[in-house]
């Protein structure tokens, strides 16, 4: 391994000597790369949001949106294993906790009420905003940790071609295709992805005795799918876009650590999903109105059939269950410029969910109908303020109101320093699968109620071309009640219940340095996250676990991004901090209630050719550069250090 390494840092550092094309061809124009940044949304916000770099999802194309957070947020990512089952969590809370929306749609399982980020190619969108605590609440209901917007079919404005292939170890390749297209009023933008790899890493396997290297059987993943995208400029006013996503998903489930000498397994998993959006928008001076309908279908099935160790044909477990679920949505939404400083927006929503599951007793449904105000109020350069109401109509009642108030201070007029404060509440309903699912599914479960306080500061100062420098600091406070959790019963399966009380808190500091120097662009980002999370019931006080960090949620998380270009050298340095999480609810400190901290580093050179029509990029990847044997989840083997090499073609 160290001596390919040796043959590839050799290789990339005699690149800058090999001629480039460009430099032939004395009748073009080649215009320096424009590097897009941004951390955060709007420095004068109420709320916090952050703009995901561009910079580091260019870097993370390739992969999907639970590697692309681990890298670039202080948001805990849950991973199963490569290729597995990976959802995210904010400040603290559950997976069920953090909404996720594709162009304004929620596409949160109805079944599980969460996302597999793994499942949600990078390449398949071109901005993402994470939306914190409160700050969800002005794109859906329900987020008791935070949201993430997805938004495709932005920045399509003449005609381009990007085919990137990507090699990997493992066995591993991955194809990212993208053909935009503009002819007069109308534009086309399609995104291909194609994923595979027999993810068969060795690993040491210290779940047995004695502790051995064992190779990952049964693990193997293939991913494929398309969005095709058509916008339709009627006139200056008007326009329609229509926005389709499928994909087709495939991947074997390993054994356990702890159990992969035990018995025979047959485990794995497919997914076909199709998400539809049209939509409608009227823009004219201070108003805009937009009109959406959307249908998303969702096609799961899981297998597992064990067998037993003496006897491959003696079955001891068989488990194959169907899910089908279809959601339909319909959104309107008016914003209206008002005089002396005022902004309205209204919105007026409706969904339907409906599920059928071998796993269920019969066909469940839901229906959800909603109202959504937002008043923005700038008393002068210095005060922004915010308030927001949420209703909704569900289960044949109205839920109670979600509002919502923030206030924004500039301190000093010279300087772009925001103090910002809000408190909200926010109100989630238990998923189809917390009711219904059979067995473990609970009809008397009640939904989860937050109230949330958030205090913070952010401050942007450029000093000069070579030097900008921007900060932020949050300080969050939540008390949620009747929390939803999944714990083992006396019957040998997991049963839903309500935990009385939950008290989330913590802190999240982000420093961002960049600018050109020499010929020299840099960027420098690190964030850091300190969450405590305990159950703080009377069930938890008795028990003697009260004020027990909950399980896997990591006291500490950060990460540190580093990016140099020169011409047309890149170079990217990314490393990721977890810190240690529990696994039980006892205090016990063995290996398995809980589990180490751990940090993982990643390097990527890069060299861009340019030619008269055309551009070639060509990248090596080297990921876990220190070879961290780690666990994200317990037993869960994750791979050491592997190599990843790209080639890239492009139109002018």
């Amino acid at each position: 391994m160290l001596k390919t390494i040796k043959h590839i840092l050799i290789f990339i550092s005699l690149l800058p000597s090999l001629p480039a094309g460009a430099q032939m061809i004395f009748d073009t124009l080649n215009l320096e790369e424009m590097v897009v940044m941004s951390n955060f949304v709007e420095r004068s916000s109420t709320t916090k949001s952050q703009q995901i770099d561009t910079l580091i999802k260019q870097d993370l194309d390739h992969l999907d949106l639970g590697e692309l957070l681990r890298a670039e947020s202080p948001i805990f990512v849950k991973s199963y294993g490569k290729g597995s089952l990976a959802t995210a969590a904010f400040r603290g809370t559950a997976a069920s906790h953090t909404k996720v929306l594709w162009n304004d749609f929620e596409i949160n399982s109805p079944m599980l009420g969460q996302v597999d980020l793994s499942l949600v190619p990078n390449a398949f969108f071109d901005q993402a905003q994470l939306d914190y605590g409160g700050s969800s609440i002005k794109s859906t209901s329900g987020a008791l940790g935070g949201a993430i917007n997805l938004y495709s079919g932005s920045n399509i404005s003449s005609n381009k071609v990007e085919l990137n292939q990507g090699f990997g170890s493992f066995n591993t390749f991955t194809t990212t295709l993208k053909v935009n297209l503009k002819f007069k009023q109308i534009t086309s933008g399609t995104s291909v992805y194609l994923n595979s790899s027999e993810n068969s890493f060795s690993y040491y396997n210290n779940a047995v005795i004695p502790p051995e290297w064992q190779k990952q059987e049964n693990a193997s993943y293939y991913n494929r799918g398309f969005v095709q995208e058509f916008d339709y400029l009627i006139s200056e006013h008007h326009s329609v876009k229509v926005q389709s996503w499928n994909q087709w998903n495939y991947r074997e489930i390993p054994l356990v650590m702890s159990n992969a000498e035990v018995g025979n397994n047959e485990e794995h998993q497919g997914d076909f999903s199709s998400r539809n959006i049209v939509s409608y928008k009227y823009k004219k001076s201070r108003t805009v109105v937009e009109t959406k309908a959307a249908w998303f279908y969702d096609d799961m099935n899981y297998l597992l059939k064990t067998t037993a160790a003496t006897d491959y044909e003696d079955t001891v477990t068989f488990i194959n269950s169907t899910n089908k679920s279809s959601s339909g949505f319909f959104k309107t939404k008016l914003n209206r410029n008002l005089s002396k400083g005022w902004i309205i927006s209204a919105e007026l929503s409706a969904s339907l969910f409906s599920v059928n599951s071998n796993n269920y007793n019969g066909i469940k449904s839901r229906e959800n109908y909603g109202l959504y105000l937002k008043l923005n109020k700038k008393f002068s350069e210095a005060i922004v303020m915010d308030f927001l109401l949420r209703q909704q109509y569900s289960e044949h009642r109205f839920l109670p109101i979600i509002p919502f108030l923030g206030l924004s201070v500039k301190p000093l007029k010279q300087e772009e320093i925001y103090i910002r404060a809000s408190v909200n509440l926010n109100y989630n309903l238990p998923s189809l699968n917390d009711l219904y699912w059979f067995p473990g599914g609970s009809p008397e479960l009640l939904p989860e109620e937050g109230m949330q306080f958030d205090l913070g500061l952010n401050y942007a100062k450029s000093f000069s071309e070579s030097f900008d420098l921007g900060f932020d600091i949050s300080f969050y406070n939540s008390q949620i009640s009747n929390w939803i959790q999944w714990v083992p019963s006396d019957y040998r399966y997991w049963t839903a219940r309500n935990v009385e009380s939950v008290h989330a808190r913590g802190l999240e500091t982000s420093i961002s340095l960049s600018g050109n120097t020499r010929g020299f662009f840099y960027k420098f980002s690190t964030q850091y996250s300190l969450n405590r999370s305990t159950n703080e019931s009377e069930k938890a006080e008795n028990a003697g676990y009260a004020g027990r960090q909950l399980i896997y949620v990591p006291l500490q998380s950060a990460n540190l991004f580093i990016y140099l270009k020169h011409e047309q050298n890149s170079f990217s340095w990314n490393t990721q901090l977890i810190g240690k999480r529990n696994t039980s609810l006892d205090g016990e400190t063995l290996y398995s209630n809980t589990l180490p901290a751990y940090f993982l580093s990643s390097m990527s050179i890069g060299r861009k050719f340019g030619f008269k029509k055309f551009g070639l990029n060509l990248r090596i990847k080297i990921n876990n550069i220190f070879n961290v044997s780690y666990q994200a989840i317990l037993w869960r083997p994750m791979p050491g250090r592997y190599l990843e090499a790209f080639l890239g073609f492009n139109t002018k």
